[in-house]
């Protein structure tokens, strides 16, 4: 079996490590930062400051598919999830009348709760994994490579010494640095689609009142405006998030970080007057975050394999905007194809040019999926907000 050294201990790391090691695999996961989630949900979200991760205080939710790798191969990590507070909710429970049952309609089941949740669970499933170890604060500095036309990476550096592996996985999400790495082993620069979404997000998190348990079904959501959109995230311990999100191109969006006129706007919009008019109390400032794309950045191109011995998983190799909720999915999807295939040759270029062209089958039509819509709800919101052609084009380039 192989022995797998991930570079970054969020979702993708962590669930990369744990489903190799159930696998028969070893595992060693090299995270920069000294603190590992816990099970004080509340302090860990809430202060726990994570500027490598600043997704992590925005909504997050686990789509069907998501929720399928877990049951089936993780089911101590789903049980764990729920006995935190995560909650399960099928997505055709959306509709006043359900439509006519079709086959595979019970996949269709959200798992609604914050990132810490998942990564708490993930946590402590790993902790009790005797192939498996998470080494907090040893950021990765290097990679360690054989020669020849393609270079081959045998192992990586720390502060703390060299480490050899039979793979090395890229979990250190698009802020990672790994790209760096790869340069200066000598590999060329691997080609990267980029689409700019021209959006930004504002989003308040609130606590639903004791004796209130779940917000409404109905209205929708989601709803979209002419400049702006609101969308309702529920989540665990009836927490949710309420998000506005306008065009970077609109001047006026910078008022959306002061509360009072964050919630004016919210309410605005059905979903966000139906769950705000249930008295519910706010858990944090308004949180702000724009400079989203779509990107896909394999390790390759059109000759194939920049490298051997290396693959990415979650936003290392999709980063996709969050408008659709499917970056977990997809990493999940990564992290498992690489523990059911490690046993085969890792290091060599087969394993990564097989690696490629599954994530190109696999992956590649949802990002280009959210690419095509992001494309069209950054044009009609730059149009809304008066921002001009020129914001639309930048809102759709690549």
């Amino acid at each position: 079996m192989a022995h797998v050294l991930v570079i970054g201990g969020g979702v993708a790391g962590l669930a990369t490590a744990l489903l190799a090691a159930r696998r028969g695999h070893t595992a060693e996961v090299f995270e920069r930062d000294t603190r590992a989630p816990g099970t004080a949900l509340d302090r860990d979200f809430f202060d726990w400051r994570r500027p490598g991760v600043p997704q992590a205080a925005q909504p997050h939710v686990l789509l069907g598919a998501a929720r399928a790798v877990l049951r089936a191969e993780l089911p101590d990590v789903h049980a764990e999830m729920l006995r935190l507070g995560a909650r399960e909710r099928h997505e055709l429970d959306w509709f006043e009348v359900r439509p006519p049952a079709r086959p595979g309609d019970e996949d269709l089941v959200l798992l609604q709760a914050r990132r810490v949740v998942l990564e708490s669970a993930l946590t402590t499933a790993l902790r009790a994994e005797p192939g498996a170890v998470v080494r907090y604060g040893e950021p990765v500095t290097g990679l360690t490579t054989a020669g020849g036309p393609r270079p081959a990476v045998t192992g990586l550096t720390t502060p703390g010494g060299g480490y050899a592996g039979d793979l090395v996985v890229d979990a250190a999400g698009r802020r990672g640095g790994c790209a760096a790495l790869l340069a200066r082993a000598g590999c060329r620069p691997a080609a990267v689609e980029r689409h700019r979404t021209g959006l930004a997000y504002f989003c308040r998190w609130y606590r639903l009142p004791e004796g209130v348990d779940e917000g409404p079904r109905r209205p929708w959501t989601v709803t979209g405006g002419a400049f702006a959109g609101c969308a309702v995230f529920p989540s665990d311990n009836r927490v949710f998030a309420v998000t506005v999100f306008a065009h970077t191109g609109d001047p006026t969006r910078a008022a959306l970080r002061d509360p009072a006129v964050f919630e004016a706007a919210a309410r605005a919009f059905p979903p966000g007057a139906a769950w705000l008019g249930l008295g519910a109390a706010p858990l944090s400032g308004v949180l702000a975050i724009a400079g989203l794309d779509n990107r896909w950045s394999p390790l390759a191109d059109g000759r194939g394999p920049v490298v051997s011995g290396m693959v990415p998983v979650g936003d290392a190799l999709t980063h996709t905007n969050p408008t659709l909720g499917q970056g977990t999915s997809l990493a999940l999807w990564a992290a498992d194809r690489v523990a059911r295939t490690a046993h085969r040759d890792p290091g060599s270029p087969d394993f990564a040019a097989g690696y490629h062209a599954w994530s190109l089958r696999t992956l590649k039509p949802w990002f280009d999926f959210q690419a095509g819509a992001d494309t069209a709800v950054g044009e009609r919101l730059a149009a809304g907000a008066g921002a001009g052609a020129g914001a639309g084009a930048a809102g759709a380039g690549r």
